[in-house]
């Protein structure tokens, strides 16, 4: 099987987001006046969801209020990650480069916003880089469903859903591969999950990071 697309997840996949990711919900359960308790349910919940769509679980978590949620939410994040800053993953963007070279196509799909996933873009310069970026509101739905990587699949023109390769930090991410029919899904334990989790989650194979990815049989086959 040769593989044509890797989708690639961002925080804790490709972006280091030192730890911002989980501060911003934080500072937003702690803005909506959440404690006690129900502040280590929601947090305990966020950390389980990590790499769904995070306007998803804020529905799930405080209903009526999931837009004011969502937007203290982006408000957090994005001024943290301009003040602070996000770096990638040691060597992400020389790895994807090599396998562009190898003519396979690339893209993110991630569940942040449009707007905050471009914030991202532009902080790491990685425009030209990943010129195929999907969010839950361009797809329609967010992690574990499959929409992300079906509309990479769509865009990209592939031949078939199996030449598609999903590489990601959380359980979420792998099945939502599994969900979409995808040839391989990669788990990289620089972020979220481990081993066992991901394991049983779907993935074929769990790397240290995405540097690993070039030397799979699978790639250095093609």
């Amino acid at each position: 099987m040769t593989i044509e697309l890797i989708c690639f997840d961002m925080a804790g996949t490709t972006v280091n987001d030192q730890g911002l990711v989980l501060d911003a919900f934080r500072r937003t359960i702690d803005e909506l006046g959440v404690t006690g308790e129900d502040a280590r349910e929601a947090e305990g919940y966020v950390i389980e969801t990590m790499g769904q769509s995070k306007i998803e679980v804020f529905t799930e978590l405080f209903d009526v209020r999931a837009n004011a949620a969502n937007d203290a939410f982006e408000r957090h994040f994005v001024t943290a990650a301009q003040e602070v800053g996000v770096s990638e993953i040691p060597g992400a963007r020389e790895a994807v480069e090599e396998l562009k070279s190898r003519g396979i196509a690339v893209a993110l799909t991630t569940g942040f916003s449009p707007a905050t996933r471009e914030v991202l873009i532009d902080i790491l310069d990685w425009s030209e880089l990943f010129s195929l970026r999907v969010s839950p509101a361009d797809a329609g739905r967010g992690r574990p469903a499959p929409d992300m990587i079906l509309l990479c699949a769509l865009r990209s023109r592939v031949s078939a859903v199996q030449t598609i390769m999903v590489v990601g930090d959380t359980a979420s991410d792998m099945q939502a591969g599994r969900r979409a029919g995808v040839g391989q899904c990669v788990g990289v334990l620089s972020g979220t999950d481990d081993e066992a989790r991901l394991l049983e989650s779907g993935a074929d194979c769990v790397l240290d990071t995405v540097v690993d990815l070039a030397r799979l049989d699978i790639l250095v086959a093609q």
